[in-house]
């Protein structure tokens, strides 16, 4: 696996919740850009830091979670014993792990919009680090909690990829 490069240290009175990101060593895949792109989603306002009230800092090493972008091979191993079957992404333990397969292409209800899809995928699996579990859409034409399952499809909801519906 490849490690990015840690960015600033969050402020000395914050209690942050740190994590690691790595790309998997033959992904075709900049690791330090993908590392960039996973901090501006969980730094933004309306991710899980801002919800939680805790920050979430990236750190290049020991952290209490790992964040790791993986082949669909390697996302099957690791998530097991979820069937993730080369096609959806986990939360194993203090483990994240986004499936390189989605991560490049999305889904049919994201595919004209992958850069979205991302910011849905990190808040989803990092929602699962959280102690969040999946929830439903609400209604039809509502915005699709970032917790429901959007990968399968969005049950007359509407995208929404942060955990604030924002």
């Amino acid at each position: 696996m490849v490690k990015a490069q840690s960015p600033t240290p969050p402020d000395p009175g914050s209690s942050p919740l740190t994590y690691t990101v790595e790309v998997e060593r033959e992904l075709p895949l900049p690791p330090r850009e993908t590392a960039l792109t996973i901090d501006d989603i969980l730094a933004d306002s309306r991710s899980w830091g801002a919800i939680e009230n805790r920050p979430l800092h990236r750190v290049s090493r020991d952290g209490a979670a790992r964040i790791l972008l993986a082949s669909p091979a390697t996302t099957d191993k690791l998530c097991a014993p979820l069937e993730t079957r080369g096609k959806v992404s986990c939360r194993n333990g203090d483990l994240v792990v986004l499936n390189a397969r989605r991560w490049a292409h999305a889904t049919d209800s994201y595919r004209d919009d992958v850069l979205s899809y991302r910011i849905y995928l990190v808040n989803h699996e990092v929602g699962h680090l959280l102690g969040r579990g999946h929830e439903e859409c609400p209604g039809q034409g509502l915005p699709a909690p970032v917790m429901q399952q959007q990968t399968y499809g969005l049950d007359g909801c509407r995208r929404n990829v942060w955990p604030s519906g924002g």
